[in-house]
């Protein structure tokens, strides 16, 4: 696949997610496909995950623990099966009442026109610091 398809591919899931259609974002993945996400445990939705069920683990997780998602992403660099995505992501802790306002990387690997891997990047201090009451936001 060319950098163009790999990217408009990405740019799908997105859409996706801001539908909702969480059923759409796990078509366009590999059966295998993983998705790391490295974060402390106060965070619900942090872990490493592989296979279309984890991934629709993640979605619950997020649909569980927050209100108001909103992610905005734009295309960074592509080259050949790799994308690499650089937005911003806003949220709101649904126990805590607080709000995540943090920076977002994701570097996708595609083949054969499916996701295989998402390396999710993020502040996960703001966002643990946000999942945990009493806490300051940072």
């Amino acid at each position: 696949m060319n950098d163009r398809t790999n990217v408009a591919l990405v740019l799908s899931v997105y859409d996706a997610f801001s539908r909702g259609d969480i059923a759409a974002v796990l078509d366009h993945l590999d059966p295998s496909a993983e998705l790391n996400f490295e974060g402390p445990s106060a965070i619900p939705w942090a872990g490493n995950r592989q296979g279309r069920e984890d991934w629709a683990k993640f979605f619950q997780a997020l649909g569980e623990n927050l209100d108001d998602i909103m992610v905005t992403m734009e295309p960074f660099a592509v080259q050949g099966d790799n994308v690499a995505m650089v937005g911003r992501y806003q949220a709101r802790v649904k126990l805590t009442g607080k709000r995540i306002d943090s920076p977002l990387v994701h570097l996708w690997t595609i083949r054969n026109g499916k996701v295989v891997r998402c390396q999710e990047l993020t502040d996960t201090a703001a966002e643990a610091a946000a999942c945990t009451a009493g806490a300051a936001i940072g």
